[in-house]
């Protein structure tokens, strides 16, 4: 099998050049690359390159799961239009930013990239973004240095940054905006329902075994993803909100640089799911870390910064996105909260089981997983019961509640 000649691709965009290829450690869906320029003139000094296959191959399982590169074609429309789409004036409150998009190629592997296969890839080129960590290792970064208040601030500043900017993204205006833009056709696809169901639900009946309604639970998520009983509103979806796809510049604290970089939206779409999608994975994967880090005296400094992040994160999402939830059976948002309760129990069990499971608590994680299905409850007659709002109050770490207002 001949491996693919990413210099060689590179030399038909940037003609006269020389590159140096490293693959990163990260990302199982696209095979992505750091290209640093040695020789010539051409174009930047370095690039990040994405191979995106028809097909990724998950790394425990070796199971070839389909993936349309059409998802490509969607990233690059989203990162090249975005502000002109959902910030035209170019004002209002902070935003994060995309990595720009320099250049994409679609067509056989053989003729693209010199090698022995016939299959159809994409391949894109974009911003090298030189020195930035993901979310994740920012925090824990921030959490090795003293506390001081300029740390609390940086913190805080991302939070209100990202919420207001999902929040935003989610709301009605973003949605006819993107339906009245050039990109529409294009964003308007679902091309990766499959993947995700792959990647979040093929394991969650064994997650949810040791549950003595486990069966109902899952029915109920299922029935809520593929057949609710109401529409619910779509919006602009990332589609893998999560802190390793926000990246932030290393030396943010000593420049007082809070804008986050926001990657990788090969999963968006325009007909997604909004405070009960997006916000999920991203404060389920906190969650878990907030309930590992309790009594551990070694992680009680990043503990304090991520459920700092997360009030920040959830009080400008709650503020921006204004979800009254009147808790009734008819009412939109209430129904959208008991979604949200649903997708949350799915993804803390997820990343529990995933990456969690030789944590001293990872009994505890699960016990929440198994909470969030409880209280959604089989249908919404159950979930606005007098019995049940009293029991939401208690939600561990309220962060699904805090996101909406309740009238």
């Amino acid at each position: 099998m001949t491996d693919p000649d990413y210099n060689g691709f590179l030399q038909t965009i940037y003609p006269g050049t020389q590159w140096t290829i490293t693959r990163f450690s990260h990302g199982s869906t696209n095979a992505t690359h750091r290209a640093v320029k040695f020789a010539g003139e051409a174009g930047p000094a370095s690039v990040v390159l994405k191979h995106a296959s028809p097909y990724f191959v998950d790394e425990d399982t070796g199971t070839v799961q389909p993936f349309s590169i059409k998802r490509q074609e969607i990233e690059a429309a989203l990162m090249t239009s975005y502000d002109q789409i959902v910030r035209p004036a170019g004002d209002g409150p902070p935003s994060w930013r995309l990595p720009v998009v320099l250049h994409r190629s679609e067509g056989k592997e053989s003729q693209l990239l010199r090698t022995d296969k016939d299959e159809q890839v994409s391949v894109m080129l974009i911003e090298d973004l030189g020195n930035v960590r993901n979310l994740r290792d920012t925090i824990l970064a921030l959490a090795e240095l003293d506390a001081s208040p300029r740390v609390d601030s940086l913190v805080s500043e991302i939070g209100h940054t990202l919420g207001t900017s999902l929040a935003t993204m989610h709301s009605a205006e973003t949605k006819r905006a993107i339906a009245a833009s050039a990109i529409n056709a294009v964003v308007s696809e679902r091309l990766t329902d499959e993947a995700v169901w792959f990647l979040a639900m093929e394991l969650l009946p064994d997650h949810l075994s040791g549950a003595p309604r486990g069966k109902e639970y899952f029915q109920w998520l299922v029935d809520d993803m593929k057949n609710p009983p109401v529409a619910y509103p779509p919006c602009l979806m990332h589609g893998d909100f999560n802190y390793g796809n926000i990246l932030m510049p290393a030396d943010a604290l000593e420049t007082g640089n809070s804008q986050p970089i926001l990657a990788d939206w090969e999963f968006a779409t325009s007909l997604g799911r909004g405070v009960n999608g997006d916000i999920s994975e991203f404060l389920s994967i906190i969650h878990c870390r907030l309930i590992g880090g309790r009594g551990d005296e070694q992680r009680s400094a990043s503990t304090r910064l991520f459920r700092q992040l997360c009030a920040s994160f959830c009080a400008a999402y709650r503020e921006r996105a204004q979800l009254v939830c009147r808790m009734e059976v008819d009412d939109l948002n209430t129904r959208l909260y008991r979604s949200a309760l649903l997708l949350s129990g799915r993804d803390v069990l997820v990343f529990a089981n995933d990456a969690c499971a030789d944590d001293a608590h990872f009994d505890e994680m699960v016990r929440v997983g198994y909470w969030y299905f409880e209280r959604a409850g089989a249908n919404m007659v159950e979930f606005v019961k007098e019995s049940n709002r009293t029991e939401l109050e208690k939600e561990d770490e309220g962060l699904i509640r805090s996101l909406f207002v309740f009238a």
